[in-house]
């Protein structure tokens, strides 16, 4: 269960911290207070997508914090699944949101991803919002809806399902590739093969490049080149006698008579001789490297005529040598894909077959699953709409047999109603006021929650377009659910709202020229006034007297369902 909250600078919110109650926790404000920002704080926590509007104005971040008490340990199963610890069953998980857009989301105290987040707080806690009652109007949503009362089996079975269907739709996807034009097909063969050709025609290098272009430049400046090297040989150590060899030989001579005098002599002495050495074999390599210049205009031809196949070469295949032997792979394997064409379509054509008849049989599975499914919550939800003061209502799934399947199976599913005593059933969209649909919806969620082991369940005003006996009903709909599990609230009926274990009121206010929204805990007055705002809005000594009534018939229902 969620047992602590802190959110920072989330909208209106400046700073927020709540403990909150392991069973019914109501939350009630003045429309425009800010109620729906305690669920957008929770929503932001558990990795839903938002934007950077979110972040309080004048602020650089928001942070959300929450801490779980998992008893039922699937969350902690899955923090040792991803080699995360923790101690006394505490799960926390937080997100800060940056200006600059960076997201930061950590699990006790570990960086972690979005992903990460989203699996394990659907382990902990479910949000049903405020608009959600409106989607039992989308009858493409009701397959989904349907499959939510499904066990761990028929969940693994949709899975192995999905799997299926997404090889058939690569499989088909490959298929339909081969099966293009046969005359565009061997178009590309004959365009793949001459191109492959015209590559390893030209017996290209990796590296080719840069050495042919070198050795260009040294042919088309070959007689510069000997003429100044053999002019620079005669200055070091030709037979002329102003040769650089010829007077550092007399240097060193000079030198070498007095090296024995001092340390600093015989320091230039070997210096003097090193310079020697180097310019001997500066020489030498000057000597060798004119030797070896191979020009000849033949040869410079040939090399520019390299050098301008290469070029035309890049312009149709890469902007390098290696760019080009790269595409010249990929054309390579693209023709052997064509050339093993018929052998693979006649494999993918197998393949398809097979895995329609797998999705066939998985199908049909699933299909006789969701009849059993629907015949069970059909009467459960039945009994739960009877609660809410639809005594005559009939909930019914009708489930369509498809030919073919879908991404989903082989059914289409409506869910119908009728709330009238002799009636036909009708689709929801038909019958159902907005009342009955909060309603509908209760009563769904309920078999769900009831049914699941997830220990914190969100409404966030369910009871919109319901107000007398149907709203104690929905009260006490709320109150066998939190007997249970952690039950967070928000509402604007005092009937639910008197069923509380703990109440925040939720309210706007200035302060220091900013509006701020603030959570404060109610005592048994301020509650009794906040119930009075509920019912009416006045608060006098006879509404005070209701107000305690209300509450107090409240405590005395939750005390009657918990023997």
């Amino acid at each position: 269960m969620l047992i602590y909250l802190k959110a920072s600078n989330i909208a209106l919110i400046e700073q927020v911290e709540l403990t909150l109650h392991p069973r019914l926790n109501i939350f009630s404000g003045e429309t425009g207070a800010g109620k729906s920002m305690l669920i957008d704080s929770i929503q932001f926590a558990i990795g839903n997508r938002t934007s950077k509007q979110i972040i309080r104005k004048g602020e650089d971040y928001a942070l959300v914090e929450l801490v779980f008490c998992d008893k039922v340990g699937m969350g902690l199963k899955y923090l040792e699944e991803n080699h995360i610890s923790y101690e006394d069953a505490e799960i926390k998980i937080e997100r800060v949101l940056y200006q600059s857009g960076r997201t930061l989301y950590k699990i006790n105290h570990q960086t972690a991803t979005r992903q990460m987040v989203k699996e394990l707080s659907a382990l902990l806690i479910d949000v049903h919002g405020q608009h959600e009652p409106q989607s039992l109007l989308d009858v493409s949503k009701h397959i989904k809806m349907l499959d939510g009362f499904g066990e761990e089996a028929f969940s693994t079975k949709k899975a192995q399902y999905k799997k299926v269907y997404a090889k058939w739709q690569e499989a088909k996807y490959n298929l339909e590739k081969l099966g293009d034009n046969d005359r565009k097909r061997l178009q590309l063969k004959d365009m793949l093969a001459f191109q492959i050709n015209e590559i390893a025609d030209s017996h290209l290098k990796p590296g080719e490049e840069e050495k042919i272009k070198e050795q260009y430049e040294v042919l088309s400046h070959a007689e510069k080149i000997m003429r100044n090297t053999q002019q620079a040989y005669e200055y070091l150590d030709g037979e002329n006698e102003l040769s650089a060899s010829l007077f550092l030989g007399k240097a060193i001579h000079a030198i070498g008579e007095i090296s024995g005098i001092s340390g600093e002599i015989n320091l230039l002495y070997e210096q003097l001789r090193s310079i020697e050495a180097n310019l001997q074999d500066a020489t030498y390599q000057m000597r060798a490297y004119t030797d070896h210049i191979d020009y000849s205009p033949e040869l410079l031809l040939e090399v520019q005529n390299r050098l301008d196949m290469i070029y035309r070469l890049k312009q149709k295949y890469g902007n390098s040598v290696e760019d080009i032997l790269d595409y010249k792979k990929t054309c390579e394997e693209e023709l052997k894909e064509l050339v093993n064409g018929e052998y693979n379509q006649e494999k993918l054509l197998l393949e398809v077959a097979g895995l329609e008849e797998k999705l066939h049989k998985l199908g049909d599975e699933i299909s006789s699953e969701r009849k059993r499914i629907s015949k069970k919550i059909e009467k459960e939800i039945d009994e739960h709409l009877h609660d809410l003061q639809m005594p005559y209502a009939k909930f019914e799934v009708a489930i369509n047999d498809l030919e073919t399947f879908n991404s989903s199976g082989k059914n289409d599913v409506e869910f119908l109603i009728c709330t009238n005593l002799g009636d036909d059933v009708h689709p929801l969209s038909k019958i159902a006021s907005g009342g009955e649909i909060s309603r509908v919806m209760l009563a769904i969620k309920a078999v769900l929650v009831l049914g699941d082991a997830i220990d914190t369940v969100i409404f966030d005003e369910i009871d919109t377009g319901i107000s007398g006996i149907a709203a104690q009903k929905v009260a006490e709909k709320l109150a066998v659910i939190s007997k249970d599990r952690q039950v967070i609230c928000i509402t604007h009926l005092s009937q639910i709202a008197a069923m509380g274990d703990i109440h925040y009121l939720i309210e706007k206010e200035i302060q220091k020229g900013k509006t701020i929204t603030s959570l404060k805990e109610l005592e048994t007055l301020k509650l009794q006034e906040e119930l009075c705002r509920l019912m009416g809005g006045l608060i006098t000594k006879n509404t005070m007297q209701s107000a305690k009534e209300i509450k107090e018939l409240a405590n005395a229902y939750k005390k009657s369902i918990c023997r």
